[in-house]
């Protein structure tokens, strides 16, 4: 066929055609908005980002870092540097292709299906994940206010590490010979045997390098997770260095005085000379901002999916979600996030991808080179999530079985960071 202008025109149009079809075929099929950059955000993120379908995803997180609340006892101990905990969100970016845009979300049209940034800019989504975390209840605390927070740092909720960085800074600084104390908080609240793996650590960095100093753990509830064998451990390597008050002998605490720096639990006055309060939780501010969490102060969801029984659309995860029989841990919130996203991707394209089984394993350790375990598997039913198995350390376990848990954990911890945030 003789080539001619006209006959030219149509190889061209039809080469750059065959150019452009597979960038057209490569358009998203939908966008999915995750508000929040922790354990869950970023685990789901991801999931959806390198699945096989095409789904465009904006994560929103207001800070370019993110210091891991889980694992960051050690820090506190002096064991490791708590620039161990920090990751950012480069990866997400480069590898794997997530918008993130590092600002608040400051409001909600679930009709229009858009988020407002305190940019002013709208955010439309065909699916929004809310991880928000958890906030603080601090009303029935007489006398707590935000100046609190400078004087018994909690170090425990949010991503930031200022408060980790205030309460290590303390005991480096607490004399010899002096008393800190821990409050734990009643049930619900996120990694519950978080409070005593501190304890244990703070414990064993005082007996190292305070040895006159002692530790005292005021508690509201009666019991917590591996208490025989935590305690067993608290009564051999530290005696009376360390005590532990349950509620019913007084341990829940009532108020504070900042002007003092006291703490008042059933009626006796302590003035520590570091006090470290963890107050009791509800699912973080913007659940409630957003009308995601009920009466209980948590968010109900559909387990199925993961989404908002209380808006449609809207998919909630992490330590603000009511859980079932399952606990707040980074591990349960990973493994929510992988299930909801793998929902999600099936909802937005028709698909049948193979749900993730819900699973959770919380380590703390006793002692350097020394932990516990207590975990379990999971089912969902009714839309509800029912325990199906669980274990968890024996008191009188050996050295070397703890010392293999230990491992186990640093391995959990390393592979599960590089899943959230790409990188080990």
């Amino acid at each position: 066929m003789p080539i001619n202008r006209r006959t030219f025109g149509k190889l061209v149009i039809a080469s750059i055609g065959s150019t452009l079809a597979p960038a057209v075929l490569a358009r998203p099929l939908a966008r999915v908005v995750v508000v929040g950059g922790g354990a869950a955000g970023a685990t789901a993120a991801r999931k959806l980002a390198n699945s096989k379908h095409r789904i465009e995803v904006i994560l929103v997180e207001p800070n370019r870092h993110y210091t891991t609340p889980f694992f960051s006892n050690r820090a506190l101990a002096g064991l490791q540097s708590l620039e161990n905990f920090s990751r950012d969100y480069l990866k997400l970016t480069s590898a794997d292709g997530i918008r993130v845009i590092h600002d608040m979300v400051i409001e909600s049209d679930p009709g229009k299906q858009t988020v407002r940034l305190s940019s002013g800019a709208d955010l439309p989504y065909d699916r929004l994940i809310v991880a928000p975390g958890t906030g603080l209840i601090t009303k029935n605390i007489e006398g707590y206010n935000s100046t609190s927070q400078q004087i018994f740092p909690h170090a425990y909720n949010g991503s930031s590490p200022d408060q980790w960085v205030l309460l290590r800074n303390r005991l480096q600084e607490m004399k010899d010979g002096g008393l800190v104390i821990i409050t734990a908080p009643p049930r619900p609240y996120k990694c519950t045997p978080a409070p005593y793996e501190r304890a244990s650590l703070i414990a064993g960095y005082l007996l190292k390098h305070k040895p006159k100093s002692k530790l005292l753990i005021l508690d509201s509830k009666v019991e917590f997770p591996l208490m025989d064998a935590m305690i067993e451990v608290w009564d051999e390597k530290f005696g009376d260095q360390i005590e532990w008050v349950s509620a019913d002998f007084g341990g829940a605490i009532s108020g504070v005085d900042n002007n003092n720096q006291s703490i008042l639990a059933d009626g006796e006055i302590f003035t520590p000379d570091i006090g470290n309060i963890i107050p009791p939780q509800h699912a973080g501010a913007i659940a409630h901002k957003f009308g995601l969490a009920d009466d209980s102060g948590w968010c109900p969801v559909n387990a199925l999916t993961f989404e908002s029984t209380r808006q449609t659309n809207v998919h909630v995860l992490g330590d603000a979600i009511d859980a079932g029989d399952m606990p707040k841990s980074a591990a349960a919130a990973h493994q929510q996030a992988l299930s909801a996203a793998t929902a999600i991707a099936n909802l937005l394209t028709g698909s049948n991808d193979p749900v993730p089984k819900l699973e959770n394993a919380c380590y703390f350790l006793t002692e350097p080179g020394q932990a516990l375990v207590v975990g379990g598997r999971y089912r969902v039913d009714g839309g509800k999530i029912a325990g199906v198995e669980g274990y968890s350390s024996d008191p009188g376990e050996s050295p070397e079985i703890r010392q293999q848990t230990a491992r186990k954990g640093e391995q959990w911890y390393a592979d599960v960071t590089q899943a959230m945030f790409g990188r080990g």
